[in-house]
């Protein structure tokens, strides 16, 4: 038996690590919007969890779009810290919005410098993630972030 289809949010500072890493989570992840700012997460995160999307700001095209399902969770890149989920987290809550994880990569750990070899490792490292929150029966209980 094959597992639900989980959607995600997606925040990213650079769109080509964007697009390897939405291509390498398919097909048991997907990606329904990549976000490359801060101010447009802050905005965007809240309307697509409260499944109001008519307001979202302007994309580039990348993520399915497919909004018909609230997103079960948030993945922010390494371009993000502690501070914006906090951020982050509090406006979804001021709003009343679904409660989600926020995923957060980890600066601590090592990943190659930017460039070809980027993507593919922070790729594999949210699909590891997501395979592990998952499949955890306590995943209500986590605090956020949850740290890949």
């Amino acid at each position: 038996m094959s597992s639900p289809l989980l959607r995600i949010i997606l925040c990213g500072k650079t769109a080509a690590v964007g697009k390897e890493v939405i291509a390498g989570l398919k097909p048991e992840y997907e990606v329904v919007r990549f976000i490359t700012s801060f101010e447009d997460a802050r905005r965007d995160i809240p309307l697509l969890l409260s499944g109001n999307t008519k307001d979202l700001s302007k994309e580039e095209g990348t993520g399915s779009h497919d909004y018909t399902k609230i997103p079960d969770g948030v993945m922010l890149g390494q371009g993000y810290d502690k501070d914006d989920v906090a951020d982050l987290e509090a406006v979804c809550k001021q709003q009343k919005v679904k409660k989600v994880p926020f995923f957060l990569g980890d600066r601590s750990k090592p990943a190659p410098p930017y460039g070809p070899l980027y993507g593919p490792h922070i790729m594999k490292r949210a699909k590891e993630a997501l395979e592990k929150w998952r499949n955890d029966p306590e995943r209500e209980k986590l605090e956020n972030p949850v740290w890949y």
